[in-house]
């Protein structure tokens, strides 16, 4: 294990990459620790939270703006589904396709996620000023989109990663 002043870990530090999943596993240890009662992942925050905001869309869409597989949306719904949280219904527009609602429990649930994705994200920006939260946020688009440049946007395609 080399020590913290290690010419190897030194140049680690020194590396986007690195710092930044760092810093992802930190926030996510962060997130279980404050919704590990509710029983919700951060992918599952996500799925709720994108058909909270656009009732009715389909799970392509879901995943899409979130980043997740599709092989992999359909048991994250069928995990809310079990749960009572999410329902599907056939869409109108295109009988092969389903849309996607929260129920009655997905809504009050959602309230009390929202304070606690508040929290949260007061938690691991504390040591940020507004101005500070603001570029840092701004950096890290400008990174990803950069990213995506370079290797193909994957968003919307099989490449796309779940990051729970």
């Amino acid at each position: 294990m080399p020590s913290e002043d290690s010419p190897g870990l030194a140049r680690l530090e020194g590396l986007i990459g690195y710092t930044l999943r760092r810093a992802q596993v930190a926030v996510s240890r962060s997130f279980v620790e404050l919704f590990a009662d509710l029983d919700v992942r951060q992918s599952q925050l996500g799925v709720l939270t994108v058909i909270e905001g656009s009732p009715g869309a389909r799970p392509s869409q879901v995943g899409a703006a979130i980043g997740i597989k599709r092989a992999n949306i359909g048991p994250l719904l069928d995990a809310l589904e079990t749960r009572a949280l999410v329902r599907r219904e056939p869409d109108p527009t295109d009988r092969r396709s389903q849309s996607l609602f929260l129920t009655e429990a997905g809504e009050a649930l959602m309230a009390e996620l929202h304070r606690r994705e508040a929290a949260h994200e007061e938690r691991i920006a504390a040591f940020l000023n507004p101005d500070e939260r603001t570029m840092l946020l701004d950096f890290l688009r400008r990174l990803e989109q950069g990213a995506r440049e370079v290797v193909g946007d994957l968003a919307g395609d099989e490449g796309a990663e779940e990051t729970d």
